[in-house]
């Protein structure tokens, strides 16, 4: 998978190294900190919040950097040459993302493709709203509604069993529910992990990418509408993540609460152990632990879901979860059995 923690050295004419608005521009990038002078210190202090550094410089002193292993980008006044590792000025926002692919580094989103200034309290065009009131564009399918909550196979299913809880209210992440919210929540997450285990015969792994309490800074594409995602999987959940760069906290699942105001990284491994990320100043690459799990799977390529929807993959997972109930609807608790949506 791609990964931060690099250096990124660009070097060329004096001017335009120096220009304001082309650093400004560089900064833009979430997943890239300029420093002024490259050092171990400098480097271990950036790469600790999961971000590359970049260094301007005029002097193309190459030798000197090998330590470092840089990536190396030459600013042009012209136009870009990806192949070449030339970034024409005029192209920033296009050009640095794909010269930095070749080595599979994440720069991040750019600035200029923030959510920022949505008004997210609309939810005339939140797709998960669209849902429970029936106004999707699509077919969907809700397998499971409580009080407060529904379930419904997710988008990009690349995985056996992939269904997500959605609060019916809408709410920017799981750490600002309510208490009679998240006493629910918690409940309906003790009955849906032993079906779907018994199902596809492995544990699950929980996660949620929390928006924050504005939704600032998620892209202008991402659904700002809590929703938490289940996973059927034997992965190993912290040492897949520690692998890719991040390394939670350990947290009680009460203490959720405590995390609604900047965006945050939730990680729920098999055995319920709830790990956080949640610093202002750190980079989290987008679908973060979509990519962990498909890094894991081997099916890296895939892990994007606005690419690869697997849509006719929901329509399976809904049918496998309603036959799994039906068949089984003699052993199932009574308050389970009332939240199943057999038909849509």
């Amino acid at each position: 998978m791609k990964r931060t923690q690099r250096l990124i050295v660009i070097v060329g004419d004096n001017a335009l190294i120096n220009s304001t608005s082309v650093r400004s521009i560089i900064a833009g990038f979430h997943a890239c900190t300029i420093v002024k002078h490259i050092s171990q210190e400098t480097l271990a202090n950036v790469f600790h919040f999961n971000k590359n550094a970049v260094v301007f410089n005029t002097f193309y002193d190459f030798l000197s950097w090998k330590d470092f292993n840089p990536v190396v980008v030459r600013l042009s006044y012209g136009d870009s040459s990806i192949e070449k590792n030339i970034l024409g000025a005029n192209n920033i926002i296009s050009d640095f993302p794909k010269i930095l692919e070749k080595y599979d580094v994440d720069v991040g989103d750019h600035e200029s493709h923030d959510s920022s200034g949505v008004d997210i309290t609309k939810t005339d065009n939140c797709l998960l709203c669209k849902i429970i009131e029936g106004r999707s564009d699509k077919p969907e399918h809700i397998v499971f509604a409580t009080d407060h909550f529904y379930m419904v196979p997710g988008t990009g299913a690349f995985f056996d069993g992939y269904l997500m809880i959605v609060p019916k209210r809408h709410v920017m992440s799981f750490a600002l529910l309510t208490a009679e919210e998240l006493s629910e929540f918690f409940d309906l997450l003790d009955d849906i992990r032993p079906i779907l285990e018994a199902i596809y015969h492995k544990k699950i792994f929980a996660f949620e990418c929390g928006s924050g309490r504005t939704g600032d800074g998620k892209h202008e594409t991402s659904i700002v509408h809590a929703h938490f995602h289940l996973a059927p999987t034997d992965m190993p959940v912290l040492r897949e993540v520690q692998k890719s760069g991040l390394y939670p906290a350990l947290i009680s699942k009460e203490e959720l609460v405590n995390y609604g105001e900047y965006p945050y990284m939730l990680y729920v491994d098999q055995e319920d152990n709830w790990y956080i990320c949640s610093k202002p100043e750190q980079y989290y690459p987008r679908q973060h632990p979509r990519q962990v799990l498909a890094n894991y799977m081997g099916c890296y390529d895939i892990y994007n879901w606005r690419i690869h929807p697997f849509r006719e993959k929901m329509d399976i997972i809904a049918e496998e979860f309603r036959t799994f109930c039906y068949e089984n609807r003699n052993l199932l608790p009574t308050w389970i059995l009332e939240s199943v949506r057999f038909e849509d």
